[in-house]
């Protein structure tokens, strides 16, 4: 047996305990119909691994060799475009005779998540600065995009970033003169690796209004709502509204308040992932 059969292997008997401690997979999100069910969880590396595996769809783009990074099984699945999202979901009706699948309305999300508590503690910036500023705050950090003024020079990573009282971080990005965090080379590290995400189960503290967990940070999660954009370089642009902030956005942007986000449905992103939902299939279709 060679090695990537055996980490894959490795990562399914992972899932599969995993998926055993998950019990109500699927929660009521308070719509009139109270038919339409919500995750508990984003689909993860390991959920994504049996679609990829049985369908041979094409894999994220940070997996190596086709394989999720090890130790990622439980880690939501990122680099994943809406057209991916619905095919995933196709696949998964066809494995049910009583369900179909789809994405969330951004008016279901909206719902299903409720109201961010104000002590809620989830993965953003925030945490992603203060992670590696104790781990290693003396690292050389050296500006690595071709349009930087600073490109090829290098800075210990204290002098660069910060992260404040408020929950904000001082240094993570300028986009005028392309410096601040995003533009080093531990970004893109981190980014090459699939980003700097979490177990969907890390905060379990931290519940939305119908009791799924991870719905604020972590990833972004694709919704079927069309929007005009408001934020970002997508803004005034006709996108696919997503929800709930990511490993790298603010504390403010990854409330269920915030609005205005969107991506191109065809584009594949380092902090986009997704959450679906389920509907009872008409009985003439399961009979």
């Amino acid at each position: 047996m060679n090695n990537g059969i055996i980490i894959y292997a490795t990562a399914l008997l992972g899932f599969a305990a995993f998926a055993q401690d998950r019990p109500g997979t699927f929660l009521p999100i308070g719509t009139d119909s109270n038919t339409v069910r919500i995750a508990q969880y984003p689909v993860t590396n390991a959920e994504y691994a049996q679609f990829v595996k049985e369908t041979e769809h094409q894999p994220p783009r940070y997996w190596k060799n086709g394989t999720f990074p090890s130790g990622k099984e439980k880690h939501p699945v990122l680099w994943i475009s809406l057209r991916d999202a619905e095919a995933y979901c196709t696949w998964l009706g066809k494995k049910d005779a009583k369900h179909t699948y789809r994405l969330p309305t951004e008016a279901e999300w909206e719902i299903a998540a409720g109201a961010t508590p104000r002590d809620a503690e989830f993965n953003f910036n925030g945490v992603v600065s203060s992670h590696f500023l104790k781990s290693d705050p003396n690292r050389m950090v050296e500006y690595v995009h071709p349009k930087s003024v600073r490109k090829g020079e290098k800075e210990k990573l204290s002098d660069v970033i910060s992260p404040s009282f408020t929950g904000g971080v001082r240094g993570w990005v300028n986009h005028c003169d392309y410096t601040g965090f995003i533009y080093t080379d531990l970004f893109r590290e981190i980014s090459d690796a699939g980003g700097w995400t979490t177990p969907v189960d890390a905060y379990p503290q931290t519940k939305a209004a119908c009791g799924a967990l991870d719905m604020w940070g972590n990833c972004w999660e694709w919704t079927s709502t069309e929007i005009v954009a408001t934020n970002g370089a997508e803004r005034g642009k006709r996108v696919n509204a997503i929800k709930g902030g990511s490993w790298y956005a603010t504390r403010r942007s990854c409330t269920s308040e915030f609005k205005g986000e969107g991506r191109r449905p065809e584009g594949c992103y380092n902090t986009v992932g997704f959450r679906i939902v389920s509907e009872p299939k008409a009985e003439k279709e399961f009979k």
